[in-house]
């Protein structure tokens, strides 16, 4: 799960951007443990074949989505029991001991939760948010509407028993929802922006047994880094070949074997232009 968090911010994340989350399932709170965990199946046996197969915990994706590896707004939508009894004290008020340093942010994160456990039907959460949504786009020409909006009409269904709507970062503002602007591009496929900058620079040193290393290796080395670092859950911006130092004495014979491996390297390289070239011409 934290790679395809990773993966959704890296991808759909700018400043001025809104990223969007639903859920709709089942969920089980261990509130001892802090953790609010959604399920496949409340049935373990169709979860995989063990009591953890396939468990999100969300109060951890919570955490990131909340951190400044972020910089777009946050609104999440959880259609699920247990999402209004999860604690908040996960959450910090004080904005000194919260998990982002940009304390002036004016990132807004917003939570509009279930409050019932009534199965799907006419009294629902999800029908009443199906038919909230509806109303809104309809209302205005323009289609625009609020978080607040929407909290609103929920609950004008069922007052009090069905929804909450929880800001978690400090700014309290309500999240405005617009529609998107058509510009004749297809809207399916994420159009990439450029690499928001890093507020950090890693710099490791590598002890290599030989004395270089061609460019492959290098291509793979950073691959395999980029990999490991996505898994443990670091906001990877890029990866920079700053160089090769070369250490200690070269013997006569690395010095041999080097040059016999550059020969060897530029006649396969000449070859495979000649086969190139006799391709074209045929």
């Amino acid at each position: 799960m934290d790679r395809v968090v990773t993966t959704f911010v890296e991808t759909y994340d700018q400043p001025r951007n809104l990223l969007f989350v639903y859920y709709t399932g089942q969920a089980i709170q261990y509130k001892n443990a802090g953790r609010l965990e959604f399920l496949p199946s409340l049935d373990p046996s169709k979860a995989g074949g063990n009591s953890t197969s396939g468990q999100i915990n969300w109060y951890k994706t919570e955490e990131f989505l909340c951190s400044d590896e972020v910089d777009g707004d946050v609104l999440a939508i959880l259609d699920t029991t247990y999402a209004s009894k999860g604690d908040t004290d996960h959450i910090s008020e004080d904005v000194s001991n919260s998990n982002y340093r940009d304390q002036k942010t004016t990132r807004r994160f917003q939570l509009i939760n279930s409050c019932d456990q009534i199965p799907p039907g006419p009294e629902s959460f999800t029908r009443m948010l199906i038919d909230s949504l509806k109303e809104l786009h309809e209302h205005d020409d323009d289609s625009t509407f609020s978080t607040q909006d929407v909290y609103q009409r929920i609950e004008m269904r069922r007052p009090g028993s069905s929804s909450e709507l929880r800001c978690l970062l400090p700014d309290k503002r309500h999240i405005l929802l617009t529609p998107m602007v058509q510009s004749g591009l297809d809207t399916s496929v994420p159009q990439q922006h450029h690499r928001r900058p890093g507020r950090g620079y890693l710099k490791l040193g590598f002890e290599i047994r030989d004395a270089s290393l061609e460019e492959g290796q290098v291509d793979y080395l950073a691959k395999v880094l980029s990999g490991v670092l996505v898994n443990q859950f670091i906001g990877l911006r890029g990866i920079d070949f700053l160089g090769f130092e070369r250490r200690g004495n070269i013997s006569l014979f690395d010095i041999v074997f080097l040059k016999l491996r550059v020969a060897r390297n530029w006649k396969r390289l000449v070859a495979r232009r000649k086969a190139e070239r006799a391709g074209a011409v045929e």
